[in-house]
């Protein structure tokens, strides 16, 4: 009961929080009305670009960062991004200042400043999670304000709008590519960017060989708890089958990553799978996820922002996603080096609620692992 109360207040106090936000906006924009843009502004000198939501939403955003770059190679980049997801964007060659965001008063006027610094021409919204992100995007005095309106209660603030027809359609890549269009930027391109440093690899090779597996083809299993879309999960039980399977026909040991959220489940997926596997859920940063996932034969995952990291990084990956979202974040620009399993039949069933992943059986990711990774490329590196 506190626990509901305790979380109905919270919600109570981010709606007040929000409407403030809205009036003060609304207010501010009565004594500094933003530029109506007429025709095509010249080349911008500084942009700074929001992607502030969680890590597979970031990663999405990377080829939009790139058609920048690629559009307006002289312009200096500044990327605010989430501060638990600044490894996303940590080294991205098309980044020139990274800024992580804080929540908070604090926060807020941290990031503000730092932004008013960069003297912006335009700043885009791509993908953004928290309410106080466009405010932040208005009082950076940038003349050119670029987003999506039905993506925020801020759409009055937005004086370059990209409506992006069929979002909900659409890739993620392809919908933060048509917000940067609006400003005439391009690519051809459109796959991940994720550049693993020097560091993270060489601790990532000093936990292997102290584990005795710098020396063995490793196969990642990436487990996951969803506190909220609990459709998209795929049961322990069934982790378990494949990785038996795969630990019978192959010569790998399994690595079973994570969150430190899965640690559990992991620690139960190593403890049915014996010695063939070792649990390093909650073990590494993002960072040396994606060095570890470097050195693996194939990764096999359910949709979690390691799927994105492994596409990032180019291990193949066998990606176990439900249906109802695979048009949008599936793997985007790769051609066959990844591929997807799902469970066959509608979306939903006769009642109308989403239908579980957990209806997808074992064996049927099994023998797509099987036509994925044939067994002679595994042997070979044995």
């Amino acid at each position: 009961m506190w626990r509901e109360m305790g979380k109905g207040l919270e919600r109570a106090w981010q709606r007040l929080v929000l409407e403030v936000l809205r009036v003060g906006c609304r207010a501010a924009l009565m004594v500094r009305p933003l530029p109506v843009i007429d025709g095509k502004p010249p080349a911008p000198r500084s942009i700074v670009v929001f992607s502030t939501a969680g890590i597979g939403d970031t990663l999405l955003d990377t080829p939009a960062i790139r058609a920048l770059r690629e559009s307006f190679p002289a312009c200096r980049i500044t990327a605010v991004v989430h501060r638990r997801r600044q490894e996303m964007l940590a080294g991205n060659p098309h980044v020139d200042t990274l800024l992580p965001h804080r929540k908070g008063v604090v926060g807020f006027f941290r990031t503000l400043l730092a932004i008013r610094r960069a003297h912006p021409d335009a700043v885009v919204v791509l993908r953004a999670n928290d309410p106080d992100i466009w405010p932040l995007a208005y009082l950076s005095g940038a003349p050119s304000l670029v987003g999506r309106p039905a993506s925020t209660k801020f759409g009055f603030l937005i004086n370059r709008p990209v409506p992006v027809p069929g979002w909900d359609d659409l890739h993620g890549v392809e919908a933060a590519l048509a917000i940067v269009r609006e400003l005439g930027a391009q690519t051809t391109d459109p796959r991940l960017v994720f550049r693993v440093s020097r560091a993270a690899r060489q601790r990532v090779q000093e936990r292997l060989r102290a584990r005795g597996l710098d020396q063995t083809p490793l196969v990642a299993m990436q487990v996951h708890v969803s506190p909220r879309l609990t459709f998209r999960d795929w049961p322990a039980e069934s982790f378990v089958v494949v990785g038996r399977a795969i630990l019978r026909d192959y010569p790998v040991r399994l690595v079973l990553t994570g969150g430190k959220e899965d640690r559990a489940m992991g620690a139960m997926i190593q403890q049915a799978l014996g010695g063939g596997a070792s649990c390093v859920a909650g073990d590494l940063c993002l960072s040396e996820t994606a060095a570890l996932l470097e050195q693996c034969l194939a990764l096999v995952t359910t949709d979690t922002g390691v799927m994105h990291l492994g596409f990032a990084v180019g291990v193949p990956t066998l990606a176990i996603l439900h249906p109802f979202n695979v048009h949008r974040f599936g793997p985007h620009g790769y051609g066959g080096r990844h591929q997807i399993v799902q469970f066959p039949g509608p979306v939903r069933d006769a009642s109308g609620q989403l239908r579980s992943l957990a209806e997808l059986p074992p064996d049927v990711v099994y023998a797509a692992f099987r036509e994925f990774v044939p067994r002679e490329a595994a042997g070979r590196l044995a």
